[in-house]
């Protein structure tokens, strides 16, 4: 435990050292590392700031419906779990109804000197969107920790996405804004690709937190999965601090 809030100190101090004072009073874009000029943005402020445990309305862009997030963490003799799940009814007059669970368990030992290990498994979080017989499954994978870090690690992470027509997407996460080589250690959004093709992502973008669908998807079916895809992102983000 002591040993990782000097690391933290550490970063931070030297992060405060680094950066311009300026840095600290602008809202930067992430680094999508893909131009998204003309892309298609679903603003998610709207789910920052609430409280847990409780139903909230959800309107974003042509979507409405219903959210509810739950976080809470149990330990008994040095084992403890933090736990996440977050329950999703999502309305479109051209998709219809889909429902949207996604669920997390993060697993922690700790020993005799305080200090606290993670226990990882097989994959962080999950979410299953489902329409009828329509099934998308969205996984996010552990990120990989370093023997050695100076500071709090950057927590690559892997996104793969199971559409109903069986094709696969992939994600993954972004630690750069615009203009900068640094990164940052939790990630500061998501891109999402089919092979080489960017189809949308997650992140800041105009100065503002947003899902974004690329142009090329635009009234497809593609673009509404994206956009479950990135909702769901959007809450594992809330989730995994």
């Amino acid at each position: 435990m002591i040993r990782a809030h000097l690391t933290n100190i550490i970063f931070w101090v030297s992060l405060t050292v680094t950066l311009p004072a300026t840095a600290f009073f602008k809202v930067a874009d992430t680094d999508f590392e893909q131009d998204f000029a003309g892309a298609t943005t679903y603003p998610t402020k709207s789910l920052l700031m609430k409280f847990n445990h409780k139903t909230q309305d959800l309107n974003i862009g042509p979507y409405t419906g219903t959210w509810k997030n739950k976080k809470r963490s149990s330990s008994f003799m040095g084992f403890g779990k933090k736990k996440t799940s977050t329950d999703i009814t999502l309305v479109h007059d051209t998709y219809g109804t889909w429902s949207i669970f996604c669920s997390g368990i993060k697993k922690e030992l700790t020993n005799i000197y305080g200090m606290t290990f993670e226990r990882q498994g097989a994959i962080d979080y999950q979410c299953v969107m489902q329409s009828g017989e329509q099934t998308a499954v969205l996984v996010v994978l552990p990120f990989k920790k370093p023997k050695f870090s100076l500071g709090p690690p950057v927590e690559n992470r892997k996104v793969i996405i199971t559409l109903p027509d069986g094709r696969e997407l992939h994600g993954s996460s972004l630690h750069s804004v615009v203009g900068s080589k640094r990164k940052n250690p939790k990630p500061l959004g998501y891109k999402i690709s089919y092979g080489a093709e960017a189809l949308g992502g997650t992140g800041w973008f105009g100065k503002k937190q947003v899902i974004l669908v690329d142009p090329e998807v635009i009234n497809t079916p593609d673009e509404h999965l994206i956009f479950m895809s990135g909702l769901s992102l959007a809450f594992f983000s809330k989730n995994d601090k």
